[in-house]
């Protein structure tokens, strides 16, 4: 997956992206937003003037609310598949670099299959899969569980 990163436009020049491939994206069909983490954002060269203001929380992170510091919209590439997509910049630690949500996957008319570590879309060539990697998920997974153990006994 590749995210087309804003570059700061010139008064004559027409806008440019620069393009950024983007590991450990956790495909999740339980969020109804995208996230985008904070560090990740900062990785990008993303700077803070970016984000739009956001006006809500985000409840299932640490049990409890988090607001996030803004929202920012980035292209979103699979294949021959592009995608506008809206993602809340939270601050949190996560071993993920992005969690895409149910309406992203829609919009790609995607089928995901979380047993089969596997997404599937169609592209105007026929359909397209993403395969997951089961060693980095378990990784992911162990170091979830490892933060939020030590949020417990902090």
């Amino acid at each position: 997956m590749a995210i087309a990163l804003p570059e700061h436009e010139g008064e004559e020049e027409k806008p440019k992206a620069l393009s950024w491939a983007m590991p450990k994206i956790l495909i999740d069909g339980g969020s109804s937003v995208e996230i985008l983490f904070y560090d990740t954002f900062k990785q990008m060269g993303l700077r803070d003037d970016c984000l739009i203001p956001s006006t809500y929380n985000i409840f299932g992170f640490t049990g409890s609310s988090t607001r996030p510091r803004g929202e920012v919209t980035l292209e979103i590439r699979v294949g021959k598949i592009l995608t506008l997509t809206a993602f809340c910049v939270v601050d949190v630690l996560s071993p993920y670099t992005a969690i895409v949500g149910r309406s992203w996957v829609h919009g790609i008319k995607g089928v995901a299959s979380t047993y089969h570590q596997r997404l599937r879309f169609p592209t105007p060539d026929g359909v397209a899969e993403i395969i997951g990697d089961s060693g980095e998920a378990k990784y992911c997974y162990k170091m979830d569980v490892q933060n939020d153990e030590n949020k417990v006994n902090s």
